[in-house]
């Protein structure tokens, strides 16, 4: 018979040998190191107030749908943050180079103290990984000007892969691409709003 002892440091030897075997985590982002613009100073000045984000996909681990109504979650591949406070931080990035502006910032919701030209939402519906097939998005957005008149638009496609691997980093590059176009989208339609 085996003493409780022994049986306790097996278990503990076998566990240990598990976590060896797991391969470690990786954490990703969507920030793909893009230098931050110096802008024009009569640009316009734009807060990213918020980004909602469905919440399977609003998680510590990497989702990737896998088909039908089926999800995968990674526990190799991890977001560095949530998605729904580092989104806001890209969009801003994107937006200051396409409207050539270092006056848009990510700020809090309610973005007291701060007199901005617009105030931009983002209500995600989807932003789903698809295992070999891209990145499908669809988001809701608004943009308000200090006047109170408003842009609602609606950005909704599918971002392919690059190649044709299915991994991880590459769905990872690939929401990446699709955030750019999403900004690419709001762009146009702030600076044919500020042309009228």
């Amino acid at each position: 018979m085996i003493s409780p002892a022994r049986l306790a440091c097996i278990a503990a030897l076998a566990f240990l040998s598990a976590c060896a075997d797991a391969p470690p985590t990786r954490l990703v982002t969507l920030d793909d190191g893009r230098p931050k613009i110096a802008g024009v100073s009569n640009a316009p000045s734009i807060a990213v107030v918020r980004a909602n984000v469905p919440e399977r996909i609003d998680r510590s681990q990497l989702v990737m749908r896998t088909g039908g109504n089926q999800v995968t979650l990674s526990e190799q591949y991890r977001w560095a943050e949530p998605l729904r406070r580092e989104i806001p931080r890209v969009m801003a990035n994107d937006l200051g180079e396409l409207l050539d502006s270092s006056r848009i910032a990510a700020l809090p919701s309610d973005a007291a103290g701060y007199d901005v030209d617009f105030k931009l939402m983002l209500d995600f519906q989807q932003l789903d990984a698809v295992a070999g097939q891209g990145v499908d998005v669809d988001v809701l957005w608004r943009v308000e000007h200090r006047s109170g008149s408003a842009i609602v638009g609606r950005s909704s496609f599918r971002q392919p892969v690059a190649g044709t691997a299915a991994d991880y980093p590459t769905l990872v590059a690939a929401q990446r691409q699709a955030m750019r176009r999403v900004a690419t989208e709001i762009a146009q339609d702030i600076a044919a709003y500020q042309r009228r």
